[in-house]
């Protein structure tokens, strides 16, 4: 057994050893045959043991079961080096080194683990791989279903728990067979420049999960997974020991999911708040950015800004028989509150949503949704540029908010939807409905519950010539100003238990319209007609 020590430049210009191991040095191999945990971990143990340094991955595939990384420790892999998993579940352990159970997530064990350290990390640009198609059924090039695991065995990549002051840089996270990066009440982490190459028909595979966390900065990654890109939560396990997620931002990444991009909830046992994501490129998804809120906490003070979001219908109807599906019918803006099932209490509480500069195309709308527990509150949506255009080929005309009571049931489809829902406003936003038209494809914007809602500077018509451009029911206290209709529109605005008195209509160009405001009760009350260019 040997191990070196190199020189390294301080700020303070003293030149200070650092211990610096080599995992070759303590027996590894490196074959893709012999399995290595014990040298690994061996070598871990001992730079933990001499106060802290690098371990050194080489060139090499290191066969290995469960590692636990240890304080002041860095796990640096080559370029040539490649962690693999050893597929076999008595290598892989559900209890940390002094005997405490691990968390329960998907699967409670995993292949790199660190329990209540300090100053730990894991860079390189080497690859850490979790072999994650060989838990599945073998994949077909005939459709984009859910692939069924062959295994109740997955387990997760990477599963830290407790810890601070965490670094992941430059590292590829290639094929986890369940959770890929899994970090349950740690604080101060910084995770940049990664890769997470997942299986995109795969279940369960999250890219990054910050369950529980405190200031969490995720920067210049870039994730294909199956499921969640990155999904910001609350377990039970974790809320019971770490309370609420909060201070998490997201920035410069690139992301391709067969569900949400960016996924707030649904698991939110303790409060999430202060979370920030922001130019960032959505492509080929299901859904680009959600929130959920299910086991009755708060989600508060959510920004997102300048995102490009591109999503598409995965299978549905036609694969309805098998017990696996993917979740969400394409939709690039996802807020939901709703009972998780008639068995649980209210799902919690949704407020202070900023959308700012959004430029999407999808086959599915903005879907904004609280409920008669749950009214959601503060949305504002600005800057959004949404194209409308077919992708698939597959039928849509569903709405999905699972879990949830409803699950999935049949809805026509409008560019933006909102239910039960206070102090919603939408400033500049255009609404184009390109190529082929998809026949559930409605009005572009359908609004009901709601109280205080603000349309400025809204611009679109409906999917169907001679429709309503915006139809609202049961809203309350609205104002509709400096917005536009599209040649085709029947009335830009119909109405439906709307008050006239609590209606503010000014400064819009309807000359497109048929007609300016119908009222579906037939009356014909005042609303400023004179402040506006109405229809000839």
């Amino acid at each position: 057994m040997r191990c070196s020590r190199f020189i390294v430049e301080m700020p303070c210009k003293r030149r200070c050893p650092a211990l610096f191991i080599n995992i070759r040095d303590f027996g590894a191999v490196g074959d893709a045959v012999t399995k290595d945990t014990k040298s690994i971990q061996a070598a871990i143990d001992h730079c933990e043991k001499q106060g802290g340094g690098t371990v050194l991955v080489p060139q090499g595939h290191f066969l290995s079961g469960t590692l636990m990384l240890k304080s002041n420790v860095n796990l640096h892999l080559d370029a040539a080096a490649r962690i693999v998993s050893s597929l076999e579940e008595q290598d892989f352990t559900s209890a940390d080194s002094d005997g405490q159970a691990l968390s329960d997530g998907q699967g409670s064990s995993a292949l790199l683990c660190a329990r209540h350290a300090e100053r730990i990390s894991v860079t390189g640009m080497g690859t850490i791989d979790g072999r994650g198609e060989l838990f599945l059924e073998p994949e077909k090039q005939d459709g984009d279903y859910v692939l069924l695991p062959i295994s109740a065995f997955r387990p997760k990549m990477i599963d830290f728990e407790g810890c601070t002051d965490v670094l992941f840089r430059d590292v590829t996270l290639h094929r986890a067979s369940s959770w890929g990066l899994h970090m349950t009440g740690c604080q101060r982490v910084t995770i940049h420049g990664i890769k997470i190459m997942g299986q995109l028909r795969a279940p369960n595979n999250d890219g990054i999960d910050p369950d529980c966390c405190k200031d969490v900065h995720i920067s210049d990654c870039h994730i294909e997974t199956g499921d969640d890109c990155i999904v910001v939560k609350t377990t039970q396990y974790g809320a019971e020991r770490y309370g609420a997620c909060e201070n998490i931002t997201v920035t410069n990444c690139t992301m391709t999911t067969h569900d949400s991009a960016v996924k707030i909830g649904t698991e939110t046992h303790a409060d999430i708040r202060n979370i920030v994501v922001q130019n960032c490129v959505i492509r080929d998804s299901n859904r680009g950015l959600g929130v959920w809120v299910r086991d009755g906490a708060t989600i508060e003070n959510i920004l997102f800004s300048n995102i490009v979001i591109e999503t598409r219908l995965f299978s549905d109807e036609a694969e309805i028989a098998r017990p696996l599906r993917w979740w969400g019918k394409s939709e690039p803006i996802f807020i939901t509150a709703e009972r998780r099932s008639e068995k649980h209490a209210a799902p919690g509480i949704i407020r202070n949503i900023r959308v700012d500069h959004l430029s999407v195309e999808s086959e599915g709308g903005v879907y904004l949704e609280g409920s008669e527990d749950s009214v959601i509150e503060g949305i504002s949506i600005r800057g959004l540029k949404l194209i409308m255009r077919r992708k698939s080929g597959y039928p849509g005309g569903l709405f999905d908010t699972q879990p949830s009571i409803r699950g999935v049931f049949q809805h026509d489809v409008p560019a933006v939807f909102c239910r039960h829902a206070k102090n919603v406003s939408f400033d500049d936003i255009e609404v184009v409905w390109a190529g082929e038209p998809n026949r559930h494809w409605s009005h572009a914007f359908s609004g009901e519950s709601i109280e205080r809602l603000s349309l400025k500077g809204f611009r679109g018509g409906p999917a169907q010539a001679g429709s309503s451009a915006v139809e609202l029911k049961d809203v309350r206290e609205l104002s509709v100003e400096g917005c536009k209709a599209e040649a085709g529109t029947g009335a830009f605005l119909s109405l439906e238990r709307v008050n006239p008195d609590q209606l503010f209509v000014v400064g819009n160009d309807f000359s497109k319209a048929k007609k300016a405001v119908r009222f579906t009760d037939g009356s014909e009350p005042e609303y400023f007609a004179a402040a506006n260019r109405m229809p000839k």
